[in-house]
């Protein structure tokens, strides 16, 4: 979102808590309030774009920074000296309990924290060092790599550090259901579909690209009797949904193993690999967001996609459009926003008593304009 938020609430506190220059004639609070409104819309406007659309950086938590360092590697970039940087970023937002959270000021979570302490083994830091002997108590404080969440689980059975056999199924036959049937993949929420059917190429070919010895965690589980019950990772769900969606994860991947799904699977994968495609023109990436873009490069590295295909290239290129560099440090953010920004601004900036640009001024409705005629 944009990135004024921090800095108008610093202008407007700032306006108020000033003392009137005028001694004899004090200002009244009301004439220091629309000041303080007037700068602000100064700092808001002076970010506009040449076009009249607002576009500020989106933040994310430190999940993007590790799964970038993860993603570096399934490429066979291992030695890129971003996963450097990205470390650096990781070592910054470190939590003082040891652990990372989601957002600011925010608890420790168990999945974020197990990726970051991964990705900085990674890029070589020594797991007896002080911040690294914090993340990990923390992490088994937090019930270990078990209490994980299943995008976690099947990002560390891609390095090797899971095994797939414990992933919950995404099975690619999914894309073939009717649409009339209860449960399809246009049931789901766009977002969800553009991250699971790439998905569900990636758990069909269950690959590994192994991490060098040094970055593997064996050290982030928990003795055997200690470990938590699967069900106990699905944190605010009802009983019934968790105790049925078990049952369904247990059916499917037993059907796989029989090799029940067998005589639909390479025609899943080819419809859910001509899906992707048909959406990646003329795009930003699938979905244009940082989870579906990653997924749609592990998925066709499954499917046999070299790492020159201008298809990987153009997706790779997405994602370092979302690389924001800040001297020794990378971080990422999962999404451009110029809509939700320039909706944001304008409503604050009319809201606050702001005139609308007069009918003839070029930049007026100009991203609009651009939105309706997209295809």
């Amino acid at each position: 979102m944009i990135q004024s938020t921090q800095s108008t609430r610093e202008i407007v506190s700032r306006e108020l808590d000033r003392p009137s220059v005028e001694a004899a004639e004090p200002t009244s609070l009301g004439a220091r309030l629309r000041r303080a409104v007037e700068s602000a819309q100064a700092a808001l406007l002076a970010q506009t774009n040449p076009d009249g659309h607002w576009c500020g950086e989106l933040e994310g938590d430190t999940i993007l920074e590790s799964e970038y360092a993860l993603v570096l590697h399934f490429l066979d970039r291992g030695d890129d000296p971003r996963i450097t940087a990205l470390a650096a970023t990781l070592r910054q937002k470190q939590l003082p309990t040891g652990g990372w959270s989601l957002y600011p000021e925010g608890p420790a979570d168990v999945s974020a924290s197990v990726k970051a302490y991964l990705v900085l083994k990674l890029a070589g830091d020594d797991p007896e060092r002080p911040h690294m002997a914090r993340a990990r108590r923390k992490i088994l404080e937090l019930g270990g790599v078990d209490a994980c969440n299943s995008f976690t689980k099947i990002y560390l059975a891609i390095c090797g550090q899971w095994p797939w056999s414990s992933c919950p199924a995404v099975v690619p036959e999914m894309i073939l259901l009717p649409t009339w049937l209860y449960f399809n993949v246009y049931a789901m929420s766009s977002w969800s579909r553009a991250i699971v059917v790439p998905l569900s190429i990636v758990w069909a070919h269950r690959p590994c690209y192994p991490l060098p010895e040094r970055a593997h965690v064996p050290e982030l589980r928990l003795p055997a009797g200690e470990r938590p019950e699967p069900h106990a990772t699905m944190e605010g769900k009802h009983p019934f949904w968790s105790r049925f969606f078990e049952l369904v994860n247990w059916g499917l991947r037993g059907a796989d193993r029989l090799g029940l799904l067998a005589p639909w699977r390479q025609t899943a994968l080819r419809r859910a690999e001509r899906w992707i495609l048909e959406r990646l023109e003329q795009s930003d990436g699938l979905a244009a967001i940082f989870p579906p873009i990653v997924n749609t490069l592990v998925a066709f590295r499954c499917l046999g996609y070299p790492l020159d295909h201008p298809t990987l290239l153009a997706q790779t290129r997405e994602l370092e459009k979302l690389e924001i560099a800040a001297g020794e440090t990378l971080r990422l953010q999962p999404c451009k926003s110029p809509v939700w920004d320039t909706a944001l601004s304008l409503s604050a900036l009319l809201g606050s008593g702001l005139a609308p640009r007069p009918p003839g001024d070029p930049r007026r409705g100009a991203l609009a304009a651009r939105q309706g005629s997209s295809p």
